[in-house]
This record gives C-alpha cells, structure tokens and sequence, in this order.
C-alpha cells in the first residue's frame, strides 16, 4: 500500500520541481544575462564527489570564497543568475550595480532589504539595527548611531591592557601557539569594557573553560559554544534544541539562552548603577560606556520598547562585534607570519612614531590619527579586502520591476519582481577591471596577494588609496553602512600597536620538523577553505604561530 504512495509523491514532487524550474527559466532567459540551473539548493554535495564544473561547483555552499572572481572571469560577465526550482538568484561582482543594490532605494522608496532568512539569522536575540527594515531601522539607526564613536576611548585602552595582558602570558610560555581564540577572548574584553564598564582579564580559553564555575568563565564557554554551533541555534528555539536527545544541540540550545541570561544580567546591573550614581541628566563624558551614552541620549522606562532595543542592540554589538574584529585581527596576524617583512615595515612606522615613550600610555585622542594613513591601516584595509566578514550581501526585489546601472559602458537591467541579489564581497574586490594597479598588468598587480602596500599614499598626499567606488565594500555602503567601523579600525590599531611595538610573529616549527615555506603554504591552503558561519573562519587546523620578544 505504501509503495504506490511513496512513488506517487515522488513523482509529484519531481513535476511540480521541474515545472518550476521551467517558469523561472522562462522568466530569466530574455534579460540576456548568463545563468545556471542547478536541481537543487547549496549543500555540501558537490565538495564530497569533487566535482568542479561551475553548476556543479555552484551547488556548493561557500563556493563565493574558494571562485572569488574566477567564475566571473570564465562567463565574461560581472554579474549571472542562478535558477534553482525555488528561487533566483543574480550574483553581482559590478561596482555600480552594487552601489545601487546596497544603498539605493526601492520601489516603495525604501532601501532594498535582505531576505527573511538572513535577518531572522542575526535577529537570534532580538530586532536590531542589523536586521530592522524601514522606519523601525530609522528607530534603531537613531539611537546606536550617535554614541557608537563616544567608547574609541575606552576601546582603545582597553585593547592595550588585553595585549598586554596575552603578550604577558605568552612571553612565560616559550612556543605556546596562538589562535583566532585569544584574539576573540581580546576583544571580548574590549566590547565588555566599552559597552558595559565590565572589566575582564585576558587568559586563554583553555583556562576559562575551566574554571567554567565563576561567572566569566561560564560566560566564555557560552559563547564559544553559541560560536561553534551557531547554525543550529538559529534553526530552532533554545527550548526545543535543549529537549532534544543529541549532546551537541542540547549544548547549542543552552548556550543561546545562556547568553540571553548573562547579557540581561549585564544590562540590569549595569543600568542600576547608572540610576544610583544619578547621572542620566548630565552629558556622557569621553569615558561613558555604549550602554551609559545610550540611556544618557534615550532616557530609558522599565520594560519599555527602548529597552527592549537597546537590550537588542547590546547583544548584537557583543555577539557580531566581537567576532567579526578578532577574525579580522588574526587573519593579519597570519599574513604577517607568512610576509615577515611587513612586520618589520610595520615596526619601523610604530618606533618611528613613538619615538622612546611607552605605547602604554598612548591615547585614541593623540595617537591614532597618526597611525591612521600608514602600513597599520593599509595592512588592515588588505586583510578584509582577501578575507571579508561576509562573502555576499543579499537583498531582494520588492513587488515591482526595477533597473540597475552597470559599470562601464553595459546598459542597464531591468529586473522583474522576487529575485534575489547576492553582493558578492570577495569577487568584487578582486575584481581585475578594478584592482589592477595603473601602470602594471594584472599579474604585477598581484590581486589575489597580500600587498598591502597598494593602500598607502603616493608621494606627498597623506590619504590612502581610494577604490572604484563599490568595488570594496567589506563595511557595506551607504546609510546601512556598518556603524562599528571606526569601533573596529581604532580597535585593530591599538591591538596592532600593542603587539608589534615590543614581539613579533612567526610560525611554530613543530621542532625543526616543519619549513618556514611549509608552513606557508598550510596557512594560505587553510585561507583558501573559510566557511560562513557567522564570520568567515577557517574549516580546518591554522598553522601554530608563536610571538617572539624583537630583536
């Protein structure tokens, strides 16, 4: 009996795919744009059996890191769709047209906005001004937006006191590895710090793990739990996962509530000291904390709708903040490691600038416009342009048609309803059209290297290196540009600072057992395989890299 049903289903199933698949073909055939049809959605599939033609490799997920522009390269466009039976997909590496996508205005004069899925992803914990559409977004952009900026002070004090607090550690420890961990244990120190004057020692995770029992250790395990098992904490309720037989989503569905519970904890506390010390009527000084200059801006009502988005908001900061800049911090830390002399060039600008007094008691309002048009900045603008928070940035169409611009001298494109677009990050920024350097060829230009050096000023200007106007967008574009920018450059600055002013960097040779160029190349096969999970982060094994008092 169940045979002829189970047949019957299957052949429905088949039909109804093919025949949407056929509709959606017929509405993106006449747009003369290239395109794939793949049979179904990205899974890691196609990885397991090795196959590489592109509507095979497109099947993939994360296909946007390891192809960066070379798909592009093989169709001859800067942008392609991608049918599947449920969706289609148009994949942008053009400039101008990302410009539009990413800080144009829709048909109901609205920005374009992101897929449900995706905000529903970072909207774990909360609506925020990550994920808020419309006039919500405005309500959210309105109240983080001013006091973003007012912590650079604290941000980078703080930044120094975790460094030099790692570099203590280590300095004991001769040949002890370092990992993306300590740097996101670094800045969660930081956003601690800045956004609720919580003061947490640097130690690495392996400590804080065990002793899980005091608060921040708890707190730490939290997070790298909620970190290595994020998918799962978005695709079901913490309750739900915490119910269910398996150890791993048990653990997932715990930490998310977890981290709910500590977050809340942190805002009461935080906002009773506030209220008890009176000092909501007055101006925040340049110390005030994110929390303290936002209730200071906002005035805050228990168990209002402002503090419901300002309790949203701080998880977000913390949860996305902190990670996206530890990554970003180790992965310069890696390409320092693998080109050492930019590590003495970037020695040689912070000894110039210092002269003999201790980085310890530099300040963000005297120092880091100094350091801000030099090999610290280019060395971080490189790092995100190879490896960006995000691969792709998507939006969609809303109900009616719309007509992007294309760079060059292409014609616009009019796109009909319901079609997604994908910013891809990474193919926009090794974009040749773009990325080759005036006077060298594509290869000199050496796009797909870490040169920093393109990014700095040419003789007698003092500004960085300006690229084609949407073709680096690791930040976004727009009014819906990341409003933790300067947060994270200032951060990275410090860090910088306080690492390379007194250590250096090089890869652990296992005992003699592994070559300088050995190591390398694992590292640069490593950074070939990040994956998306909430940042780009490695799949396998790093190197080991250690830090070495300077010479």
């Amino acid at each position: 009996m169940l045979a002829p049903l189970f047949l019957t289903t299957a052949l429905l199933f088949m039909g109804h795919t093919c025949y949407s698949l056929h509709s959606l073909l017929c509405k993106v055939r006449p747009l003369g744009i290239p395109y794939f049809a793949i049979p179904f959605c990205p899974s890691p599939i196609s990885r397991v059996f090795g196959l590489t033609h592109p509507q095979f490799f497109l099947m993939t997920l994360d296909w946007q890191v390891r192809q960066r522009y070379e798909i592009y390269r093989l169709i001859g466009s800067d942008i392609f769709f991608v049918v599947s039976p449920w969706k289609v997909v148009l994949h942008v590496a053009d400039p101008d047209m990302a410009v539009e996508v990413l800080a144009g205005k829709g048909g109901n004069g609205e920005l374009y906005t992101r897929p449900d899925v995706y905000n529903s992803m970072l909207g774990l914990f909360g609506e925020n001004v990550l994920t808020a559409e419309g006039a919500v977004w405005r309500d959210h952009r309105k109240i983080t937006a001013p006091v973003i900026g007012k912590s650079l002070s604290v941000v980078w004090e703080e930044s120094l006191t975790q460094i030099e607090q790692m570099i203590r550690y280590y300095d004991k420890r001769e040949a002890i590895n370092t990992s993306y961990r300590d740097f996101r244990r670094a800045t969660l120190g930081v956003i601690a710090r800045a956004g609720f004057s919580k003061v947490m020692e640097w130690g690495p995770l392996t400590t804080a793990l065990a002793n899980e029992k005091d608060d921040e250790g708890s707190y730490q395990k939290c997070l790298h739990v909620l970190f290595e098992n994020f998918i799962w904490a978005v695709i079901a309720p913490s309750w739900i996962l915490e119910m269910l037989p398996f150890k791993t989503l048990r653990e997932a569905g715990g930490a998310a509530r977890n981290f709910r519970f500590f977050m809340n904890e942190w805002f009461e506390e935080r906002k009773t000291k506030i209220e008890l010390d009176n000092k909501t009527t007055l101006g925040p000084s340049s110390k005030a904390d994110l929390m303290e200059s936002l209730v200071r801006s906002s005035g805050l009502d228990k168990g209002s709708t402002l503090e419901t988005q300002l309790l949203s908001n701080l998880r977000i900061f913390i949860l996305a903040g902190h990670e996206t800049s530890a990554h970003t911090i180790a992965n310069a830390i890696y390409f320092l490691a693998m080109y050492p002399e930019y590590q003495v060039k970037l020695q040689e600008e912070i000894d110039s600038i210092l002269g003999d007094s201790d980085h310890n008691q530099t300040s963000y309002e005297t120092h880091f416009d100094a350091f801000s048009s030099g090999w610290i900045a280019a060395i971080m603008f490189e790092t995100i342009r190879l490896i960006p928070g995000l691969a792709v940035m998507p939006r969609q169409i809303g109900p009616i048609p719309r007509t992007f611009p294309r760079a060059g001298d292409l014609r616009p494109i009019t796109l009909p309803p319901g079609i997604e677009l994908w910013i891809h990050v990474i193919g926009l920024s090794h974009n040749p059209k773009y990325w080759t350097q005036p006077g060298k060829t594509e290869a000199e230009s050496a796009i797909s290297e870490f040169r920093p050096e393109r990014w700095l000023p040419k003789s007698g200007d003092n500004t960085l290196f300006k690229p084609y106007n949407g073709s680096y967008i690791p930040f976004s574009i727009g009014v819906r540009g990341c409003i933790g920018k300067k947060f994270a450059h200032v951060e990275f600055t410090a860090i910088m600072l306080g690492l390379f002013r007194e250590m250096g960097v090089e890869f652990d040779s296992c005992g003699g057992r592994k070559t300088f160029e050995e190591a390398r190349l694992e590292c640069l096969a490593e950074m070939e395989n990040f994956e998306n999970i909430i940042t780009l982060q490695p799949t396998g094994e790093m190197p080991g890299i250690k830090w070495v008092r300077r010479r």
